[in-house]
């Protein structure tokens, strides 16, 4: 443990010393000094704080390798060899860690409920997706963590193994049984843990500690990094994953112009979490604790945890299961959201809030509070539980997510469009788990699942909005082509 916080102090030195620099940023860090710069009434309050790292925290040779150093002093507190801070999320994490052990046309094991980043991921790379699924819990129908004998039976030769724990709703794999099956195999395990950041500041440690070769974390969502903030590990002692090749993927998905600012969030939130981090999150998993279980008393109302969800399940997430009371979730979503609550997700049948180390003990009773008198208010007759379509695709890929992407293409009204390939990705936001992605064959579930997802909230990252259309695959080539 150390209170050394390079970045931090460097961007502290660079916002506080009255810089005038005759290079980029356009708003010359003005509005660190006073409010009377030109458009201040404007733009100053959202940049008055923002100091580039390149010409600002560091100078333009970065000599002074101050976010080498606060890299490595997270790598360390996490248990990793080695670690890069990322500016564009999980997402850049994802893209970045598939690509150090995928390949042009060699199949890699993905967990189908992950993000969609990790279609981007096989778009650059090329490498031919194939699909791992969590186990489903049989009542509540949500994942519940991918078992190891997901990875023995894979029955192909792959080039490594990606799986997200913990899942959208806090349910969680067994790392270190998932990194023994992949090492017996040879292969290196990739854990996506964006929404788990807080679980490498816990006893026992996350997912680099547990065995897995790398992890991606989110510092924004849990912890308290600045939004689009994240991080990416490895422990390449194992010798299943490259330190430079990391470097590369990294690199090639980076801006040149990192702000120093958001960079500094990160090295700050590694130290108050190895300060008192600890102490904060035993906290807030026992008021987590006492919220489960005075909504466990709650007439028909399922709280998620590890006595019945078959896993062990995120102590920073209250999920609940709404059928029997009644409630619509997306209704009881709107409304806490009206109220300035708003949850992390809600669909007709589950919702989902993340407690996070900035929120206070008596906040989160007082949250619990409110929470009941809504349920009880919105309480309606108990009925059976659908499942949720995002949790059980399994696809068709005709053809891999990269040459769809670039495949020539038309578009179709969606409804005719069963049976085509798609060039284009329909994505339910939140989870963000695509429920059709570039290169799998459209079924009439997804047809149905995709309108379905519209009612109760955004799909996002396809071509018509509207969901009228599609673009599907012109002129089909084989997948290995």
């Amino acid at each position: 443990m150390t209170d050394e916080t390079p970045l931090l102090d460097a961007w502290r030195r660079a916002r506080d010393g009255r810089m005038r620099p005759m290079q980029i940023p356009g708003h010359k860090m003005r509005y660190t000094r006073d409010a009377a710069g030109w458009s201040s009434d404007l733009i100053g309050d959202t940049v008055r704080d923002d100091v580039s790292y390149q010409g600002g925290v560091d100078d333009n040779a970065l000599s002074h390798d101050y976010l080498g150093r606060a890299e490595e002093l997270w790598a360390h507190a996490v248990g990793a060899d080695h670690c890069r801070f990322l500016l564009a999320g999980s997402s850049q994490g994802n893209i970045s860690a598939v690509g150090v052990v995928a390949d042009q046309g060699v199949p890699i094991a993905i967990d189908r409920t992950s993000h969609r980043s990790t279609q981007a991921a096989l778009v650059i790379s090329g490498a031919v997706p194939v699909w791992i699924y969590p186990r489903i819990h049989p009542e509540f129908h949500l994942p519940i963590g991918m078992s190891a004998e997901s990875i023995r039976l894979v029955d192909v030769d792959v080039n490594g193994f990606f799986v997200t724990s913990p899942s959208y709703v806090g349910t969680m794999s067994d790392v270190a049984a998932l990194a023994d099956a992949a090492h017996e195999r040879g292969q290196a395990l990739i854990i996506d843990q964006a929404w788990g950041a807080h679980l490498d500041f816990l006893p026992g440690g996350g997912a680099i500690r547990q065995g897995a070769d790398m992890c991606v974390t989110s510092v924004h969502k849990a912890l308290t990094g600045y939004s689009q903030t994240a991080v990416v590990s490895l422990r390449g002692a194992r010798g299943f994953v490259s330190r430079s090749t990391l470097d590369r993927w990294v690199d090639l998905t980076s801006t040149t112009s990192p702000s120093g600012t958001l960079l500094a969030s990160i090295d700050g939130t590694r130290a108050a979490m190895e300060r008192d981090g600890s102490a904060r999150l035993a906290l807030l998993i026992e008021a987590v604790a006492e919220s489960r279980r005075r909504l466990s008393a709650v007439r028909g109302l399922i709280v998620l945890d590890d006595s019945n969800a078959g896993c062990r399940v995120d102590p920073m997430k209250i999920t609940l299961i709404l059928p029997g009371t009644g409630v619509d979730g997306v209704a009881l979503g709107s409304w806490l959201f009206d109220a300035g609550h708003g949850p992390e997700s809600a669909d007709r049948d589950s919702i989902v809030f993340t407690v996070c180390v900035t929120d206070e003990p008596e906040w989160v009773a007082e949250f619990t509070t409110l929470l009941i008198s809504a349920l009880e208010e919105q309480r309606g007759e108990p009925r059976a539980m659908a499942p949720l379509p995002v949790w059980r695709v399994e696809p068709e890929v005709v053809v891999t997510p990269r040459q769809a992407f670039f495949s020539e293409r038309r578009r179709v009204p969606l409804r005719e469009a069963v049976g085509e390939v798609s060039a284009e990705q329909f994505c339910p936001y939140p989870p963000g788990v695509p429920l059709l992605a570039p290169g799998e064959r459209v079924t009439q579930e997804a047809v149905d699942a995709i309108l379905a997802a519209a009612r109760i909230g955004r799909v996002a990252y396809c071509s018509d909005l509207t969901l009228s259309t599609i673009e599907i695959i012109d002129e089909l080539r084989p997948l290995h082509g």
